[in-house]
């Protein structure tokens, strides 16, 4: 059974996701808590295998929380559950060691279970995917620029779907191409990415597209 903590300062949004993630009999909730001190509090005494952890909130945010929390209990997974969609706090969230986010409005209860589960297991999870939050990239860049740029469209709508958790099975359904056709696309984003694995891949992309968001955005406002 996969033990989870809730933390959020709205007492609301904690019900909801209670409410929620205790309609599948393979999850218990092991507490609650409404800010980043109380989290941390809690993580040392109950130990979870998943945090679902606010950004925003009082006393102390989430993002602080999660590098203490990963400091004493690396192999705690963390997903940000949040309303923001603003790229460059996202980044310090994936930086700070997160498996991953979701953001409200962007998935559905069996998602949000789903999400969690594929955490556990220990792979990445970004809903809305990537290239949904950013955009579908325009125009030839420069791979040092952006590493998102490396791969071919197929490519990148397979690290979509591997972000929202699904299996290879799955992603060729969805598709509509051969499993073996699949796992060659994810050789080959291993290998233009540098990367052994299917968390990797996706956290490596999300930090590049995270870090060239916050590069643009400074541009734009200068």
């Amino acid at each position: 059974m996969i033990s989870i903590v809730i933390v959020d300062d709205n007492f609301v949004a904690r019900r909801g996701l209670r409410s929620v993630l205790e309609s599948d009999t393979g999850i218990f909730i092991a507490g609650e808590a409404s800010n980043g001190q109380e989290a941390i509090n809690l993580c040392n005494s109950v130990d979870p295998e998943l945090v679902l952890m606010d950004i925003r909130m009082p006393d102390m945010d989430g993002i602080s929380a999660t590098q203490a929390i990963l400091n004493k209990k690396p192999e705690t997974k963390i997903l940000m559950l949040t309303v923001i969609d603003d790229p460059c706090i996202l980044a310090n969230a994936i930086n700070a060691g997160a498996a991953g986010y979701l953001i409200y409005g962007h998935f559905s209860p069996q998602e949000l279970i789903k999400a969690v589960k594929t955490a556990v297991a220990g792979k990445a999870i970004s809903l809305p995917p990537v290239d949904d939050l950013f955009g579908a990239a325009q125009g030839a860049s420069s791979p040092d620029i952006d590493i998102w740029q490396r791969l071919t469209q197929r490519e990148k709508e397979v690290l979509n779907l591997i972000g929202t958790g699904c299996e290879n099975r799955e992603i060729a359904r969805v598709l509509n191409i051969e499993e073996k056709t699949v796992k060659n696309h994810i050789n080959s984003i291993y290998s233009k990415l540098g990367v052994n694995t299917r968390q990797e891949a996706v956290l490596c992309v999300l930090c590049s597209r995270f870090k060239n968001g916050k590069a643009r955005s400074a541009g734009m406002s200068g």
